[in-house]
């Protein structure tokens, strides 16, 4: 175990900081990942009119980027193991810059097939990125500040959605409407894409400052460029020794398992227990209700234009939130704050359930428009919410991804859990809209059930990995 509070060295702290840098460079693909979702939120009943899309299709657009994730996050964590973390974040550059620039541009280009295209490219992107990232961070951290480093992907995810969010209202505001036409004959919607072109070049340049993960490094036989690296991320001379137990972690002949392998191997129930934090983690409908937030202020009697308004409030709530987590993970421990975070969320999705069941119902379901008392409870039970999330389940289940799984499983247990992740977030986005409109109570009460079961299975099944080194983790 680490002393958190241990005095530092001068060097410890230069090679800290140099450490925070490079954990801020690997999550700019999580930045793009909320950016991307931002944009699209902003721009999906735009699509829809320029297509003529039903609702079924406007859903699958909206779902495109998690069903290229889905292709992206099972194979990225194994196949980082054969070309680089670092050489696989690399790779993640070109399929968001596809998108960014080629999704502008689908009208002309092969209309909504080839938009669902652009979109499932760029998912891959940031499903290989957002399930990479983690484990690189971890691998390149000291363990007393490995937590929060990790939970910069929280952070950049949610700075994505706020930059975005800024963006979708600006070009409101300028165009009046996401179908306005503006310069060179292109339209709004189109111009919210484009936008994607900005995080997608600092991706690009930025991770090629990146030095590859020293595991992985030790995992190849390059030992000396190992001991180097661990020898700027950690400010302590000569490494030698940490190289041999790196090794040593790794097995026979630093061998990395495969897929099967893991789930053939002893190490199965912890692999299941990392894909069910992934399940739990969406289950609570996070995403669903960040996807299709302006569907849903809409369905409460928000109008659009506020509903802008109201989404860049919700994501200052997030990004305090984050920010509280990013504080606190490596004081409070990984388990406890799950299941306080929890506690939060369900209790806040219990009074958010309360207030549409006893809401009277509208044309368009329960309707809290005319009523200030509930639709102040609404709000702010959704504000508790997203700070129980944002400080918990949306932040830890990436450090634990990246650091609960021994060396020698780590890639291929990482791909397992972000394609559970990918994979349930799927589910959820593509039915939210079908459940908000048979029934919006039921949704909010099935999300606080699911939030229940997270808090229960935290309490039964988790172990604290806080301040452990990663050589220590699976014992």
């Amino acid at each position: 175990m680490v002393e958190i509070d241990a005095p530092l060295s001068p060097a410890v702290k230069k090679a800290e900081r140099y450490t925070t840098s490079l954990a801020l460079i690997a999550t700019l693909g999580p930045l793009f990942f909320g950016f991307e979702g931002m944009v699209l939120n902003g721009a999906i009943s735009a699509v829809g009119s320029q297509f003529h899309l039903g609702t079924f299709a406007q859903g699958v657009a909206g779902a495109a980027g998690i069903i290229g994730g889905l292709i992206g996050a099972p194979i990225a964590g194994r196949l980082s193991d054969r070309i680089g973390r670092k050489g696989l974040l690399m790779w993640v550059g070109p399929f968001l810059l596809f998108e960014a620039i080629f999704g502008a541009f689908c009208p002309y280009l092969g209309g909504y097939p080839f938009l669902l295209f652009c979109r499932v490219m760029g998912g891959i992107g940031f499903g290989a990125a957002t399930t990479v990232a983690p484990g690189y961070v971890a691998e390149i951290s000291p363990a007393r500040i490995r937590g929060r480093l990790i939970a910069f992907r929280q952070l950049a995810i949610i700075l994505g959605l706020f930059f975005a969010a800024i963006i979708n209202l600006l070009v409101m505001k300028f165009a009046g409407s996401s179908t306005a036409t503006l310069a060179f004959g292109l339209k709004a919607w189109q111009y919210m894409f484009l936008c994607l072109l900005v995080p997608a070049i600092f991706y690009i340049v930025l991770t090629a400052l990146l030095p590859e993960s020293p595991r992985y490094l030790v995992s190849i036989g390059k030992y000396d460029d190992a001991d180097r690296i661990l020898q700027k991320v950690s400010g302590i001379q000569d490494q030698k020794a940490k190289v041999q137990e790196i090794k040593e972690s790794l097995g026979e002949g630093t061998a990395k398992m495969g897929i099967i392998a893991v789930l053939r191997s002893h190490w199965r129930g912890l692999v299941l227990v990392g894909m069910a934090l992934a399940a739990f983690q969406q289950l609570t409908g996070t995403n669903g209700i960040f996807f299709y937030s302006n569907t849903l202020f809409e369905a409460v009697g928000i109008p659009e234009s506020a509903a802008f308004v109201q989404t860049l409030i919700l994501t200052c709530f997030k990004i305090i939130g984050v920010t509280a987590g990013i504080l606190l993970v490596d004081r409070v421990g990984r388990r406890r704050m799950l299941i306080y975070g929890g506690t939060l969320m369900f209790i806040s999705l219990a009074v958010v359930a309360t207030v549409f069941t006893i809401a009277p119902v509208g044309a368009n379901g329960p309707d809290i428009s005319n009523n200030p008392v509930l639709g102040f409870l609404a709000v702010a039970a959704l504000c508790t919410f997203l700070l129980g999330f944002t400080s918990s389940w949306g932040p830890i289940f990436s450090i634990m991804m990246g650091e609960m799984f021994p060396n020698q499983i780590r890639g291929s247990a990482m791909s397992l859990a972000s394609g559970a992740d990918f994979f349930v977030n799927l589910l959820v986005v593509l039915s939210f809209p079908y459940l908000v409109h048979w029934s919006l109570p039921f949704t909010y009460w099935t999300f606080c059930a699911f939030g229940i079961l997270a808090v229960i299975f935290s309490i039964k099944y988790l172990h604290e990995t806080n301040g452990k080194q990663l050589e220590e983790m699976g014992d």
